[in-house]
């Protein structure tokens, strides 16, 4: 199976120099709440970690560790470039797997500055879908991992259809970690996946 499979929307993969993605434009208005906030349509429960999902399987790379979901494995073919993808066993050769992926990436901004750099890649994200005329609503909420460490969650719901594409920035000074799951049918067990995956994440 070809990478470009697993690849969401090639709008959604262009990251500048901040190293994020979010919406903030006259027809996608994107207001960034703390998890206490948590929007309708974004699902996310803080309440709700990897303790929720039974077995689970700890893995490390060479940016951090985190927790995947039993019955779900990385995706080596798809892999690469310090990109990793995870999917449900027995799905690495679909057309359109629901997948998750994870990487490292580097922004302008420190920590105190959190703030900046969740308005900097809103406006990048507004300016790509805008650009791209994709018809999508996104919504955004903040929170923080398991760890501690602060966290940006931006979804992407692509318009008449099921797929939602949630990103998860976990950030660190002048860098971030990423988790990137694309669900093409909105299944609520990929949605805790990805959420398993970033609120366990640690830095190395």
């Amino acid at each position: 199976m070809r990478k470009k499979l697993f690849l969401i929307p090639l709008i959604l993969l262009l990251l500048n120099a901040c190293g994020s993605r979010q919406v903030n434009t006259a027809e996608n208005s994107t207001k960034i709440e703390s998890s206490e906030e948590k929007t309708e349509s974004q699902n996310y429960d803080k309440s709700e970690s990897k303790t929720t999902m039974g077995n689970t399987e700890r893995i490390e790379k060479d940016f951090g560790t985190f927790n995947i979901p039993e019955g779900w494995g990385e995706a080596k073919e798809q892999s690469g470039h310090g990109r990793y993808f995870y999917v449900v066993k027995g799905h690495e050769h679909d057309a359109m797997p629901n997948n998750i992926s994870i990487n490292m990436g580097h922004q302008n901004y420190n920590l105190n500055e959190s703030e900046k750099f969740a308005e900097s890649t809103t406006m990048q994200l507004g300016m790509q879908i805008k650009q791209s005329g994709i018809d999508a609503t996104v919504s955004g909420s903040s929170g923080k991992t398991d760890a501690g460490d602060i966290m940006y969650i931006f979804d992407i719901k692509i318009n008449n259809t099921d797929e939602i594409d949630r990103q998860y920035y976990i950030l660190r000074d002048k860098k971030f970690v990423m988790v990137f799951m694309t669900n093409f049918d909105n299944d609520e067990e990929v949605n805790k996946a990805a959420e398993l995956m970033a609120k366990s994440f640690e830095w190395k």
